[in-house]
């Protein structure tokens, strides 16, 4: 649960800071441009029948890749509705799916030709109040558990009606249009973790203090104070020198060696000066190497190596220990357990 976020204008880059307890747990940044879940009209440049896929013009200019759906009757030339789910990098293109959905805070809208409203998750006084309104706008409706937590359905209500701007939206098509703005990851931040009663959001940038204002009554974003002096550069140069240094000295005396490759990281524990037993020591390091995984944002396949000789009963405690570790993470992360190797195995999804 955040008690604090700051968002941070440095340049081109936004960074957004989440504090738990005043203590740092995430570090998102965005660049100026397209963010992610944006929906665009694109037009197919090339499409590879064989693998199901197709090269596409999102932007002018601007190029990406997608995946088709099996038997889809499709041409190059083509226009095709896309939400991009990867901005890219220098050496690989921005990624897409055809399948638009659209995420809010309490409830998420897959588009499809008719509407349908899973209320499932709010009382059975609030169903037929959530669903009359749902079911004005053609798509698939999923109440998230975070509706769990409020005490009325008014900020839900409120996101049904901008949820179904966005749907409305779609019917204007123009090719090489952004039709639908993406979220950027400091929004993310709010959208997907609690925050604390009165949690502080501070921003010095005019167009994310005017983007809290809008969302504040939907989120119930209490807080929100904009100063344009905020200065954040020795929290910044902080965080550099932690995610460039492979190494983390905890204070029982034990390091992390924290090693990212393409697509792969690894983890390895070192008792050094740690005065514990092997089998303690495995469980002290785990709430440490959580930590560093979500400030480090890390992708893809974790695989950790915890010291050696542990029973199989132990495995499991650590197992279970990890699996209610990522339940308040931002993204989901699958902890998929001990290989023969003895390398803990997790795969933890981009957010």
């Amino acid at each position: 649960m955040l008690n604090k976020v700051i968002i941070y204008r440095q340049g081109s880059v936004i960074y957004g800071f989440g504090y738990t307890k005043d203590q740092l747990c995430y570090v998102t940044h965005d660049h100026d441009g397209f963010a992610s879940e944006a929906v665009f009209n694109a037009k197919i440049i090339k499409i590879n029948h064989a693998e199901h896929s197709a090269f596409i013009e999102y932007a002018s200019g601007k190029t990406g890749f997608v995946n088709l759906a099996k038997g889809a009757k499709l041409q190059d030339g083509a226009n095709l509705l896309v939400q991009l789910t990867w901005l890219g990098d220098e050496s690989k293109q921005a990624k897409f799916r055809t399948s638009v959905q659209f995420v809010g805070k309490y409830l998420v809208a897959a588009l499809s030709g008719s509407a349908s409203a899973d209320c499932s998750r709010a009382s059975v006084a609030q169903r037929k109040t959530l669903s009359q309104a749902m079911l004005h706008y053609p798509a698939k409706w999923t109440l998230r558990s975070s509706v769990k937590q409020l005490n009325d359905i008014e900020p839900v209500l409120v996101e049904i009606e901008r949820i179904g701007a966005q749907l409305t939206k779609l019917t204007t098509l123009n090719t090489g249009d952004e039709i639908i703005a993406g979220v950027p990851n400091y929004l993310k931040l709010l959208r997907s973790l609690s925050l604390a009663p009165e949690c502080l959001i501070i921003s010095n940038d005019k167009l994310v203090d005017e983007q809290l204002l809008d969302l504040q009554d939907c989120w119930l974003l209490d807080a929100i104070e904009y100063n344009p002096r905020l200065d954040m550069e020795s929290e910044l140069a902080a965080y550099r020198g932690l995610v460039e240094s492979s190494s983390y000295n905890l204070s029982n005396g034990a390091s992390l060696e924290i090693h990212c490759l393409s697509g792969i990281n690894l983890i390895d524990v070192n008792s050094d000066k740690a005065k514990f037993s092997r089998s303690k020591l495995n469980f002290l390091v785990l709430d440490t190497i959580y930590q560093q995984i979500c400030l480090r944002n890390l992708q893809g396949i974790i695989l950790l190596d915890l010291l050696k000789n542990m029973t199989t009963t132990e495995q499991e405690q650590v197992i279970e220990y990890l699996k209610k570790l990522f339940k308040h993470d931002i993204t989901n992360t699958k902890v998929l357990g001990f290989s023969h190797s003895g390398l803990c195995e997790l795969i933890r999804q981009k957010f």
